[in-house]
């Protein structure tokens, strides 16, 4: 048994199909999902395949002006009158899915499959959630040995899939981070379209917010002129406890990184990021970012290179006055490779 589960769950889902003849159509349910175990399971899984996504970005509503029209406020001003109780989920999601296929079709886009509005509460937050789930044939045996197609959903896959989280919303109206997204998957027309049918924007860079923290450590380092071995072992501890917070989709928090790190006599690394860098209290993580904080990485004209910090000044030397790295001892397969090219 579970200890954690999603309550209060409400799913509705609407088929969106593509014809030739006319476009992009939406065939709509007229209610929400019964209430059932399969349903639980169901929002539990797109729960917490969504939070294990690495590839999540951060957005907000645009603003809405007097002189907004219809296209640039549209939803935002259907998901208040759902959170206000004005409508219920399949209002909302019934004109939702009616914008969409227009504005599809206004763009010449195709985005076949499921449409889901998901409703639900996760310990003590309540959020909602539209994606789109992608839908593949595969063959099925019946119980009279005939063979016939059937669509299958794989629900660990996320290409299209948005959460707006509705406590931080109330309780942080200048939150950067209340509506989050996966990004890279999906075409990257309909993924930007789909964050345009939002009226959203990205509201915080999460690759540079990350960036900035990975330089903030090593100016810290400098400054405070930490010992290079007890340094490293902190880099390794602070990687550690950033991978368990990947893991667990939870956003870093600069307190805990604080505790994990030599303080100086006059200051920590807390105060530091406070005064110096101005990071927030917590911040989503960007793996590719934080890798630099173990390792030595980088690309160009053809060349990629990566290998731990702690080789550097052992079987990795570099001269940065003739700009050359000497690396002594070469991985087997890639020795292997350059003896073999050799002939």
């Amino acid at each position: 048994m579970m200890a954690m589960s999603v309550e209060n769950v409400s799913i509705i889902l609407h088929e969106l199909q593509y014809h030739s003849d006319s476009g992009m159509q939406a065939l709509l349910s007229p209610t929400l999902l019964p209430v059932s175990s399969s349903v639980q399971e169901l929002a539990l899984t797109l729960h917490q395949t969504f939070q294990s996504k690495n590839n999540k970005a951060y957005a907000i509503f645009n603003e809405i002006a007097d002189n907004s029209d219809e296209n640039t406020v549209f939803f935002p001003e259907e998901f208040n009158h759902f959170i206000s109780q004005e409508s219920d989920l399949v209002a909302l999601s019934k004109r939702s899915s009616a914008f969409l296929i227009n504005s599809l079709n206004k763009y010449g886009l195709q985005c076949e499959g499921y449409l889901y509005f998901m409703f639900y509460d996760y310990l003590g937050v309540k959020y909602l959630m539209i994606g789109v789930f992608e839908t593949e044939e595969t063959v099925l045996v019946g119980d009279s040995l005939d063979i016939r197609k059937v669509k299958h959903i794989d629900l660990t896959k996320m290409g299209l899939a948005a959460r707006i989280d509705i406590t931080e919303l109330t309780v942080h109206p200048d939150s950067k981070k209340y509506i989050s997204f996966i990004k890279g998957r999906a075409g990257r027309k309909v993924a930007d379209f789909f964050l345009e049918f939002l009226s959203a924007s990205e509201g915080i860079d999460q690759k540079i917010q990350n960036q900035a923290f990975v330089r903030a450590l090593d100016t810290y380092a400098e400054e405070q002129h930490i010992d290079a071995p007890l340094m490293q072992e902190s880099r390794q501890a602070v990687m550690h406890y950033c991978k368990e917070q990947i893991k667990a989709g939870e956003e870093l928090e600069t307190r805990k990184i604080s505790e994990l790190l030599p303080a100086a006599a006059d200051t920590d690394f807390y105060s530091f990021l406070s005064q110096e860098v101005g990071l927030p209290e917590s911040f989503p993580p960007n793996p590719a970012a934080l890798r630099t904080l173990t390792k030595f990485v980088g690309s160009g004209g053809g060349l990629t290179i990566s290998f731990d910090e702690k080789l550097l000044g052992e079987r990795i030397r570099y001269d940065s006055a003739r700009d050359e790295l000497t690396i002594v001892g070469l991985p087997p397969n890639l020795k292997d490779q350059l003896l073999r090219r050799q002939g």
